[in-house]
């Protein structure tokens, strides 16, 4: 049948198990029980039965999770298994589980082989011992049914020579010692994953997997924003030296929401015939158009002329390249934060490019920042004129005394 497990600690509760002079501490662990200022010296658990879900009657291995033990206690347990009725157990004797149907396990060993011969049923007896001082904490118990063991990885021949046994429960304790090498082999691709890698231990998984992705992580940053980063790290290199490669970069670095506009794109040339408007559909050109102009722009021993396929570069050669990076002043709260913006700019441009920087700040400067709706709006007007204003108390046309001389001044 197909090997397995059970936990016999559900929900720190132990269902299944009768406590003599054990208490379950507030973190679920069993434990002796206080009599005044000191532990008692001994106290026991029975658990059982215990049936496993394929009906298989081969138990094999129980263990169990516990703290380290304090100097001057003991733990031991015991293991029984029938096909029906609980084997006995004496709790008022000094050996409660001295009955022959009970295999005791290695005193002060947290698991060991279930030596039984098969049954339909299990038990489990646990003595804890002290000496008032200290109490011996156990957190769970675990029980293993069917033989997997590796003594199936050997040729079949072993497992029909006599002996067959002793030799399986001597590849026993090296899968006891090797058992944790195996788990970590088996859960080795949860490591590659940001969301599901460890971050106890110094340093953390998240931090080699940071390594292998060279995507630096701040310390400034909680494990879950970590872990978030770590999984958009992959896609966000498809996106650097772009528009929104660097508003990426800047929002996980800078914490800054910044606008970044190419120059090239609002750059055209002017033409008869279209509507334009100064500062916006027209500009100043860095250079003649055509290189050398007689005249003008042509000067002996200097001038040139441009080739055809590059007439017209010059209008464009000082935005080509060269784009604005613009960040709301509100936005930079961390400590050096536009030195962080502008170090963050120089790492993720692309080479070739230059940029400009600009804080917006809560005031419009014509021909310098003035863009509607970002630090700039348009008001509403004035309200709608009132008809009836006071005039000294009285509303024009409504408690007005009309003049008796309309031509001359009144006494």
């Amino acid at each position: 049948m197909t090997p397995g497990f059970l936990y016999l600690n559900v929900s720190n509760q132990w269902p299944g198990f009768v406590l003599h002079q054990l208490v379950i501490a507030a973190d679920g662990a069993l434990e002796l029980a206080k009599s005044g200022t000191q532990f008692v010296s001994t106290g026991i658990a029975v658990a059982g039965p215990v049936t496993a879900p394929n009906g298989s009657r081969d138990w094999f291995r129980v263990s169990s999770l516990g703290d380290d033990l304090p100097a001057g206690t003991h733990v031991q347990f015991f293991t029984a298994t029938s096909d029906a009725g609980a084997p006995p157990v004496d709790p008022s004797s000094d050996t409660p589980f001295a009955d022959p149907a009970w295999n005791p396990l290695p005193r002060d060993l947290f698991e060991g082989i279930i030596a039984n011969p098969p049954a339909a049923q299990l038990w489990l007896g646990l003595v804890l011992r002290s000496q008032g001082l200290a109490s011996p904490r156990i957190h769970q118990v675990r029980a293993d049914y069917g033989r997997d063991t590796y003594l199936t990885w050997l040729p079949a021949i072993y497992r029909r020579q006599p002996g067959s046994d002793l030799l399986e429960r001597f590849l026993t304790l090296n899968g006891s010692v090797l058992g944790a090498v195996e788990d970590e082999i088996g859960g080795l691709t949860r490591l590659f994953d940001p969301f599901a890698a460890p971050i106890d231990g110094y340093p953390s998984w998240l931090d080699w997997l940071s390594g292998w992705l060279a995507f630096d992580l701040e310390e400034s940053w909680s494990n879950d924003e970590k872990r978030r980063y770590l999984s958009e790290a992959f896609e966000l290199f498809g996106w650097r030296a772009t528009i929104a490669g660097l508003r990426r970069y800047l929002k996980i670095y800078a914490g800054v929401n910044a606008r970044i506009i190419e120059l090239s794109g609002f750059a055209q040339i002017w033409s008869l015939g279209g509507v334009y408007a100064l500062g916006f559909g027209t500009r100043l050109a860095p250079g003649p158009l055509q290189g050398a102009v007689l005249g003008s722009s042509a000067i002996v021993d200097q001038a040139r002329v441009a080739p055809e396929s590059d007439q017209g570069a010059s209008l464009f050669a000082d935005v080509a390249h060269a784009f604005c990076v613009q960040v709301y002043a509100s936005d930079l709260t961390r400590p050096h934060a536009l030195e962080l913006v502008r170090q963050i700019l120089d790492q993720e441009k692309p080479a070739h490019t230059i940029y400009g920087l600009s804080v917006i700040e809560p005031m419009m400067r014509v021909g310098a920042q003035a863009c509607i709706g970002v630090d700039s709006i348009i008001a509403a007007g004035p309200p709608p004129a009132q008809i009836g204003m006071p005039l000294g108390g009285r509303a024009l046309g409504a408690q007005a005394t009309p003049c008796d001389n309309p031509g001359g001044p009144q006494s």
